[in-house]
């Protein structure tokens, strides 16, 4: 639980980063610049010091282009689109429906089980939503167009939300099904998506100049290494050992430390609608998590009890 929390708790950061990185450029001028910079170092590290040198097959190849489009390069851009609207807090909270798209997803991918319990924290975590989208709007979302009682940003960081969550599940279909190391398949997925990026911020954007050189890449560096080198690994190697949708709920923490983060560099403030989305959040990983540990450590009981048997049995023969 510890490394699932300080994993989401890290990534969190990265929502207060990513808004001071716009800043400085273009939105999705930034996301390929970052992509293509954290790619190329994954693919080096992979190829210098990685030994497992799996070929990757035209099957590996359909999920790896998946990630990167789906699950890489279109909920970045809406992510980086919507921090130009919407508070640092806001955004990160709206991620808080992750675990239900990862549930939704896994379900069609590897028929996962839901439990009572499961389905009762997995209802109040996603329902910390509802306070965000009641609250009232911020000048910058109302002069936008909206859609019922949704802006375009909070739309768009919707839609982020459900490609990313299908990213991330069809990342765990791959490393369950191939030995391809995780540094080589985001160092893949990074640099293609970093690639579409820049091609679509060369088609839509007015300039791809970058403000303060200096400062903008120490902020580069920094959420590099928090996201692209340790979170996106970390993520990669939990999923062999949690479901996607656990390591999702995990994610309803990081609006916590970008919460802290925002209010302590742009000194925006929490409001009620953070701290009620907050609690709920809390409540639901705690019944969530609670269950899928009985369901390890049932798992781990039967293989333990087949091992057994087949000792008894092969003691018999003899």
């Amino acid at each position: 639980m510890f490394l699932i929390v300080l994993m989401h708790a890290l990534y969190g950061c990265t929502f207060t980063i990513s808004k001071i990185l716009i800043n400085f450029a273009n939105p999705i001028f930034v996301i390929g610049i970052r992509m293509i910079i954290a790619g190329t170092i994954l693919g080096a590290y992979s190829a210098f010091f990685v030994k497992n040198k799996v070929k990757i097959d035209a099957k590996a190849m359909w999920y790896i282009l998946q990630i990167a489009v789906v699950g890489i390069y279109l909920p970045y851009v809406l992510r980086y689109w919507s921090l130009k609207f919407l508070p640092v807090t806001k955004t990160a909270l709206l991620y808080n429906i992750q675990p239900f798209a990862a549930y939704l997803f896994s379900y069609l991918f590897f028929s996962e089980k839901m439990t009572w319990k499961k389905a009762v924290g997995l209802v109040i975590g996603v329902s910390s939503v509802v306070p965000l989208l009641i609250a009232q709007q911020t000048p910058s979302e109302q002069a936008m167009h909206s859609f019922g009682f949704l802006s375009w940003p909070e739309i768009a960081m919707l839609a982020s939300v459900t490609c990313f969550s299908y990213g991330w599940v069809v990342m765990k279909r791959l490393v369950l099904h191939n030995s391809i190391s995780p540094a080589r398949i985001n160092g893949l997925n990074m640099l293609i998506g970093g690639v579409l990026a820049l091609g679509t911020s060369f088609g839509l954007e007015s300039s791809q100049t970058i403000n303060d050189p200096y400062h903008f890449f120490f902020w580069l560096a920094l959420i590099i290494l928090i996201t692209n080198l340790i979170c996106y690994n970390l993520y990669a190697v939990l999923l062999r050992i949690y479901s996607a949708t656990l390591l999702s709920l995990g994610g309803l923490f990081a609006p916590v430390s970008a919460a802290v983060t925002s209010w302590f560099y742009f000194g925006e403030a929490i409001n009620w609608d953070a701290y009620a989305s907050g609690g709920l959040v809390i409540v639901g990983f705690i019944l969530f998590y609670s269950e899928e540990l009985r369901a390890i450590k049932d798992k781990k009981d039967d293989v333990d009890d087949n091992s057994d048997l087949e000792e008894c049995e092969r003691n018999f023969e003899k």
